[in-house]
């Protein structure tokens, strides 16, 4: 079953789980792999972590839980080297869990986004 969420001028497209892409992987690696609160508990999760919604748009956007939580926080923001493009990932709080990952999202500024997430060695990934 599909679930559509609405987000600003785009909408989340909820999809059947599935396991993140190896370069899914590989993003979601490289932005834990900086400092900051709860990371720990946030690489725990990310074992497990599993792609339940899209962007409608087309760009790389993931998410990992369906729905928004109590709220959403920005921790890891990267910008891809070369382009005005960048990424973040963002948590939401559960009343049940507290603060699990959410997802990636793209933040395109060019005509066209990619079909994938850029390379983690394209990323200057800083903390927030």
């Amino acid at each position: 079953m599909r679930m559509l969420f609405a987000v600003a001028d785009a909408t989340i497209v909820g999809v059947e789980a599935r396991p993140l892409t190896r370069r899914e992987r590989a993003v979601l690696e490289a932005l834990l792999a900086v400092d900051v609160e709860g990371v720990g508990n946030l690489r725990r999760q990310s074992a497990e972590a599993l792609v339940v919604g899209t962007c409608g748009c087309g760009c790389p956007s993931i998410d990992f839980q369906q729905g928004r939580g109590l709220g959403m926080a920005v921790r890891v923001n990267a910008s891809v080297r070369g382009s005005q493009d960048g990424l973040f990932l963002y948590v939401i709080e559960e009343p049940e869990r507290g603060e699990v990952l959410g997802g990636i999202e793209w933040v395109g500024v060019g005509e066209a986004d990619p079909d994938e997430l850029p390379s983690p060695e394209l990323l200057d990934i800083r903390a927030v």
